[in-house]
C-alpha cells in the first residue's frame, strides 16, 4: 500500500514540475521563440570604415579595434584593454560595415556590448604572417575621430539599452594617422 502512494504521490510530483517548467519557459510566447531585443533596447554600435588610397601590399588582415581606455603607452595596447575586434575586414575593401552585435574575436560579454565610455576606435592592420598581439605587430591605419574633430582620437559614449550609430572611420592609406606608443 505504501509503494502505491509513494509512485501516486511522485506522478503527482513529476506532473507539477513539468507544469512549472511550461509556466517558467513559456512566458506569454507560448512556445514559440521569444522575439528579438529591439535595437533601441540593445546597447553597442555600428558605423563604416572608408577606404582612400590602395591596399598595401604588404597587409595580412585588418581589423576594427575598440579600446576602453586611451593607449598613451605600449603597455595600454593589451588584450584587458580591447574591448572589441571585428571580424576580419576583407583586404582591398573599397568600404567596410561593422556592428558591435556581429560576432567578434573577443566578445566582452553575452549579450549586448556593455556601455560605457570607450577612449580608441581605429581600424588595425597586420603585416605579419602569424596572428599576434604584440603592440609592435600593429599599424593604426585609420582613427574615428569625433565631429571630425582630428586633433585627438574620439571618445564613444555608450549609454545603458543604446545602441550607437555612425561610429564612422575613413583610412587614407596615403596620409595615416600618428601612431599609438609602441609601434616600431
Amino acid at each position: 500500500m505504501r509503494i502505491k502512494t509513494n509512485i501516486k504521490y511522485l506522478k503527482y510530483l513529476s506532473a507539477f514540475i513539468i507544469l512549472m517548467l511550461f509556466a517558467v519557459t513559456c512566458d506569454d510566447h507560448g512556445i514559440e521563440p521569444k522575439p528579438e531585443t529591439p535595437i533601441d533596447k540593445v546597447s553597442g554600435f555600428s558605423g563604416s570604415v572608408t577606404f582612400i588610397g590602395e591596399w598595401p601590399d604588404s597587409i595580412k588582415r585588418a581589423f576594427v579595434v575598440v579600446f576602453q581606455n586611451p593607449l598613451l603607452t605600449p603597455g595600454d595596447f593589451t588584450v584587458f584593454n580591447l574591448k572589441y575586434l571585428s571580424r576580419e575586414i576583407p583586404i582591398g575593401a573599397a568600404a567596410y560595415e561593422y556592428s558591435s552585435l556581429d560576432s567578434a574575436f573577443i566578445p566582452s560579454v553575452p549579450g549586448p556590448f556593455p556601455p560605457g565610455t570607450y577612449a580608441y576606435i581605429a581600424v588595425a592592420q597586420q603585416s605579419t604572417d602569424e596572428l599576434s598581439l604584440a603592440r609592435k605587430d600593429w599599424f593604426v591605419s585609420g582613427i574615428y575621430y569625433t565631429q571630425g574633430d582630428t586633433t585627438q582620437p574620439g571618445t564613444m559614449l555608450i549609454p545603458d539599452s543604446t545602441f550607437v550609430e555612425n561610429i564612422n572611420i575613413t583610412v587614407d592609406f596615403n596620409n595615416p594617422p600618428p601612431q599609438p606608443p609602441g609601434y616600431n
